[in-house]
């Protein structure tokens, strides 16, 4: 069995070493974010700049991946566009023709009616993240995020939508993830102080965590339409022989075929996407930030404002910090996608949640209580006990007979 094992972790040993650099990385991430709005608390200004930074990063990388052929076999299929292709009958990869200026797919009126959806949810989730950063602890905000199974549960039940039949042991897992996630925020906003106003201010906080839970819950149902891999035939198997229907890597079109079936709608790259909907998210949030948090800043800057102002500094290398973590943070999700199963990248997916949450505690310097300990046990018990499931439920029907 050791030997197994020992044999497992080393054939696995990259896809850990992502695993732990995604959760380092996102705990990093959390932690900057809540140190730019502590002396800077301006979420539209901080979702303005991760909007437009991300889109940078974004076309840098395409271009990396357009000039060296090495960067670009690193992540899987559909990341970027297809700028290589097979010379003739050989196995060698040659350069597409095509003009470096356009690096990414022209905008079109079928991408932008993809990718508007995804950029308003973006912009809504990021300001109420944000705000509930700034008021609430970072441990707070991702404890209430590990909510969300419950919340894609009742959508899909009031949206007539498939989903997992309620069973008993689905109720104790909704159950004991509540009651995780209460004793956690319970613990984390005890104040020192006993001011009716604070603890308003707190409480405001949490509803701006949960209205952003919320919003992302709706994406990701949106995005399953978007984000999905579709086989262009029914049933395709890879090379392993499973199926990838379920897998959450989207499908890449070359521009010279046509789809198999004409129903079913094309998907982009998912670079293109994400610098198009960073661009659409900031198009959308640009007239709130103009209405309500330039002032501040231009004030600020050119100090015409003697009374107090809610800019303590403007941090420029943590907001800098802050965007690249979070582009770093997509990639390795991208490598990952393409990398293991649709329900091991969930698992790994929640448990980022509760490196993040363990790395909040630390960085706060509070001595961290047994009701903490025992909210996250509870968190995770919960979690786990929806994976077992889902999985279950999906080799039930991948088995029932027709």
């Amino acid at each position: 069995m050791f030997q197994r094992l020992s044999i497992s972790i080393r054939h696995n040993a990259h896809i850990i070493f992502l695993c732990i650099c995604w959760y380092f990385i996102s705990s990093l991430a959390s932690q900057v974010t809540k140190q730019v709005l502590t002396v800077c608390p301006l979420p539209l200004f901080l979702g303005e700049f991760q909007f437009i930074y991300t889109a940078m990063l974004a076309w840098c990388s395409c271009f990396i991946a357009y000039k060296y052929q090495k960067f670009y076999h690193i992540f899987p299929k559909g990341t970027f566009p297809e700028y290589y292709g097979n010379a003739g009958d050989s196995n060698r990869m040659m350069r597409k023709p095509s003009k470096l200026s356009s690096l990414i797919i022209s905008p079109s009126r079928p991408i932008l009616q993809t990718v508007l959806p995804l950029g308003l949810f973006q912009f809504v989730g990021k300001y109420f993240g944000h705000t509930a950063t700034s008021l609430v602890p970072v441990s707070t905000v991702a404890s209430i995020k590990t909510l969300s199974p419950m919340f894609i549960l009742l959508l899909q039940k009031l949206l007539k939508i498939s989903t997992l039949k309620v069973t008993l042991t689905l109720t104790f897992s909704l159950c004991t993830l509540v009651f995780g996630v209460w004793i956690i925020v319970q613990e984390d906003n005890r104040l020192p102080a006993s001011s009716s106003d604070l603890r308003d201010f707190s409480n405001y906080g949490i509803i701006c965590a949960v209205i952003s839970m919320f919003i992302f819950v709706l994406q990701n149902i949106y995005g399953k339409t978007v984000f999905t891999f579709r086989s262009q035939k029914d049933g395709a198997q890879t090379n392993s022989g499973s199926s990838r229907e379920d897998s959450p890597l989207p499908i890449y079109e070359k521009s010279n075929e046509r789809p198999a079936m004409q129903n079913v709608p094309k998907s982009y790259d998912k670079l293109t996407l994400m610098i198009y909907i960073s661009l659409v998210g900031f198009c959308l949030s640009f007239c709130w930030f103009i209405t309500l948090e330039f002032p501040i800043l231009f004030k600020y800057f050119l100090g015409t404002d003697n009374s107090v102002t809610v800019i303590q500094s403007f941090p420029v290398s943590l907001l800098l910090l802050n965007g690249t973590f979070h582009f770093i943070q997509a990639m390795i999700t991208f490598h990952l996608l393409g990398e293991v199963s649709t329900l091991t990248y969930s698992i790994a997916n929640l448990m980022k949640r509760f490196a993040i949450i363990a790395v909040s505690w630390v960085f706060i310097g509070r001595r961290i209580t047994w009701l903490q300990i025992l909210g996250l046990v509870l968190n995770t018990l919960g979690l786990f006990l929806y994976e077992r499931c889902t999985s279950q439920s999906k080799t039930k029907i991948k088995f029932r007979p027709e």
